[in-house]
């Protein structure tokens, strides 16, 4: 596939990308709902659950391991769309699927011993060590493949360029705009209030927000794909 990014997809990409990260803290918090029969409160990235609950291990490590899991499974998807079989448009969207869910982060972050995956697991054996182990091998596995078919689809000149641009310009997109600025907006209590589902009013809105851009213009992501014009 030869990728190209125009304006259009650019911005189409982006509501993608805090979409998916917004639908990532939802299956916690989805969760979380469902074990503990009320919404935990959360921000931008970091989410509990509701008070009273936090005790019920094993059973609330589930909220825990439900953001990941719809990520990877996302992701996976991404990879079935990128399959030899597909159309130019399957593949654009399949490709921007597979980074959009920011694999690398979820990769960097058990690395560093941190993420669902390490502390959900560690929750569970009590041993950060092997947690550690268990969860990077395991996130490692999970995200090898499609990449590697990801990579493999590239025709462009630079292949490696621009493989690396969608593994960590998504990454930097999301911690500017999500972490950067709209975290620092609940910090400084605008629309912090708690609304619905255990999300300050700015989360909700953002939730929306990005929802519908994303939906109005969801034909741009066939743009990254030159045969899909």
């Amino acid at each position: 596939m030869k990728l190209r990014i125009t304006p259009r997809f650019a911005v189409t990409f982006s509501a993608l990308v805090f979409v998916l990260h917004e639908a990532h803290e939802i299956a916690h918090t989805g969760v979380g709902r469902l074990v503990c029969g009320c919404w935990g409160r959360r921000d931008f990235n970091v989410w509990g659950v509701c008070e009273g609950c936090a005790d019920q291990k094993p059973i609330i490590v589930l909220a825990t391991f439900a953001g990941p899991l719809f990520t990877f499974l996302v992701i996976w998807l991404g990879a079935f769309l990128i399959n030899p079989d597909k159309t130019a448009q399957q593949k654009a969207m399949g490709f921007s699927l597979i980074f959009a869910n920011l694999p690398f982060a979820r990769i960097l972050g058990t690395a560093l011993g941190s993420g669902d995956e390490v502390w959900g697991l560690n929750s569970i054996l009590n041993n950060k060590s092997l947690s550690w182990v268990f969860g990077f091998s395991l996130v490692l596995l999970l995200s090898i493949y499609p990449l590697w078919k990801a990579f493999k689809l590239i025709e462009n000149r630079r292949k490696i360029a621009w493989f690396l641009l969608f593994l960590l310009i998504p990454i930097l997109i999301d911690v500017l705009v999500v972490l950067g600025i709209m975290n620092t907006l609940v910090e400084k209590r605008i629309l912090a209030e708690y609304w619905v589902l255990g999300s300050p009013k700015l989360v909700t809105i953002w939730t929306f927000f990005v929802m519908a851009l994303y939906l109005l213009t969801k034909k741009n992501i066939y743009e990254l794909n030159a045969d899909a014009s």
